[in-house]
């Protein structure tokens, strides 16, 4: 049986609640795990059976699955290095989820018993696991639609529980007090203080409502993270609503930002730095926990990078030198479909209605042999249009009014024509700001991203950047129009300038476009880098191994050669 020890050294090392073990610390949990093998398409666990411990995938892809009125919907896709089953760190409870093997399996099952040993001998753990927990409680009520596949979600929080109580004592407090006000002139005093009733009953609505919207408004800023990127998604309710996000592979440095009021009360802010530009975390519970899983989080991806590398140079190498191919077992995840899966392209879904028909009718979205391009919202071409527009309206009204009062007098032709004449102007106006906003688009190619602007019958202006040098994408939503009709600006930071999508249809789609496509074009990149480089080492190799066979052959040749029978010098003699 293969031994996995050192494998499973790696990857507790790079798991949040595990990190701060030593090695030797790492190898006594080791020891106490158990190996666990599932076949493809096999059950693992179901929902509303009784948690039995939780999961560490070693090798494999498993589907989480949420049943939603009776038919099963895939929330995450778990893969090596992953854990599933939470439910398990916790006593007593019964699974939430469904998992099911995508392909074979190799997982470390931890059961509950062994649960509560590494507890009590290693007490720094419990508040990691407390706040994977909470996290995972609270990414089952808000799954999030616009994870690419496999992308599974590690890690999502809210801010920290004292602001929301924060803002909510003033409503409170001033609810309380209007609320005994209306009370005490309602019941004690109504028949001299009516208007003061109705008033005070009033401001209590008017308190009532305050509070729900900043109880709403906290509940809808979340903080997360994946095993691809980190995003802060802040929505002040009818106001704004904005989406910050970067891949793992574009941070430079992660920190924690904090206040001495912060410490006592434990929050802070995580601030993580890409080239260009930084996405804070902010007033976040347990900070210092938070960029360790962020820091785990990178260190896996490169880790997982590295190996797969190794693999695919031996590969190679066999290849190269006329090698059997490797030896692997049957879960063991072929390297070439993992890197496809890497490459694959999420499905676009649409939302349906009226808002979904007027994009498609404007050509908001137009996606064409791989391109993609955006034009600013249909509501930014009714502002443009709207003067002309009431100007031709008002001309036909005009119009109408000069037939019934001057037909058929001798000035009624000499008004027409200077009717037709204005007609004409307003519509040639109309027109020009129709094809001013109709210029205007945003492109997104495979390897490139492109603003361009053209005036009617004047220049063009074209602004354009690498996809490969994007550092972060975010997009905001102002106004409560914006966020009615679903538009907004992305902005796309690209080395030291910055591209801006302005009012385009479903900013979060524009968003998620793009990032897909900085995802598809690196992982080609990275393709293509490694292809070059193990075709240009296996051919050194290559060469080495001819050359030491031939040597080989030469000192084979060598003993032959001095007992010929031909020796100079006894010819010489």
């Amino acid at each position: 049986m293969v031994d996995h020890t050192r494998e499973i050294l790696e990857i507790l090392s790079n798991i949040h609640f595990f990190d701060m073990l030593n090695e030797e610390q790492l190898l006594t949990v080791s020891e106490q795990l158990d190996t666990v093998f599932f076949k493809q398409n096999e059950i693992i666990f179901e929902e509303g059976t009784e948690a039995d411990g939780f999961y560490i995938v070693l090798s494999g892809r498993i589907s989480i699955q949420q049943e939603t009125n009776h038919d099963p919907i895939e929330i995450s896709i778990c893969q090596k290095g992953d854990y599933f089953g939470e439910e398990g760190l916790d006593f007593d409870k019964y699974r939430e989820v469904t998992a099911k093997a995508i392909t074979n399996v190799i997982a470390i099952h931890i059961n509950q018993k062994q649960v509560d040993v590494l507890l009590e001998v290693y007490p720094e753990i419990i508040e990691p696991i407390r706040l994977t927990i909470k996290s995972y409680r609270l990414f089952l009520k808000h799954p999030f639609s616009w994870c690419g596949p496999r992308e599974a979600v590690h890690f999502v929080a809210r801010k920290n529980s004292f602001f929301l109580w924060l803002g909510l004592v003033p409503p409170i407090i001033l609810g309380v007090t209007s609320t005994l006000l209306f009370l005490y002139f309602y019941f004690v005093d109504s028949t001299q203080n009516t208007w003061l009733s109705i008033f005070f009953g009033s401001i209590t609505i008017l308190f009532l409502g305050w509070f729900l919207w900043k109880l709403i408004d906290w509940s809808n800023d979340f903080s997360i993270i994946t095993n691809r990127r980190v995003v802060s998604l802040e929505k002040v309710a009818l106001f704004y609503e904005s989406r910050q996000e970067a891949p793992l592979d574009a941070i430079l440095s992660v920190e924690t930002r904090t206040s001495q009021i912060g410490r006592w009360i434990g929050y802070g802010d995580v601030v993580i730095r890409t080239f260009t530009g930084v996405i804070n975390l902010k007033r976040m519970s347990k900070p210092d926990l938070i960029v360790r899983l962020v820091n785990d989080e990178r260190g896996r991806a490169s880790h997982q990078s590295s190996k797969i590398r190794r693999i695919s140079k031996e590969d190679t190498l066999r290849s190269r030198i006329g090698y059997d191919r490797r030896e692997t077992s049957d879960y063991e995840e072929e390297i070439g479909e993992e890197e496809a899966d890497q490459l694959e392209v999420p499905l676009k879904v649409k939302s349906s209605g009226l808002m979904e028909f007027l994009s498609t009718f404007f050509g908001l979205r137009i996606e064409k042999n791989g391109v993609i391009t955006y034009r600013t919202h249909w509501f930014i071409l009714l502002k443009k249009v709207i003067w002309p527009s009431l100007a031709l309206i008002l001309l036909l009204f005009v119009f109408i009014y000069s037939v019934f009062e001057f037909y058929p007098s001798i000035n009624f032709d000499i008004i027409l024509l200077v009717q037709f004449g204005i007609g004409i102007g307003l519509f040639v106006w109309w027109l020009y700001q129709y094809w001013d906003w109709r210029n205007d688009r945003y492109i997104v190619t495979d390897d490139q991203l492109i603003d361009l602007y053209k005036r009617p019958l004047g220049q063009e202006q074209r602004r354009s950047a690498p996809i490969k040098n994007i550092q972060t994408v975010e997009f905001e939503r102002l106004g409560l129009i914006s966020l009615i009709l679903n538009f907004g600006t992305v902005f796309i930071r690209v080395g030291d300038t910055t591209l801006t999508f302005d009012y385009v249809y479903n900013p979060s789609q524009a968003q998620q476009d793009i990032f897909e496509r900085y995802q598809q074009f690196n992982q080609k990149q990275k393709i293509r880098e490694k292809e070059a480089l193990r075709d240009e080492v296996a051919e050194w190799i290559e060469i080495y191994h001819e050359v030491v066979q031939k040597k080989s052959k030469s000192d084979e040749s060598t003993p032959d050669e001095e007992n010929s029978g031909y020796n100079i010098g006894d010819v010489e003699n």
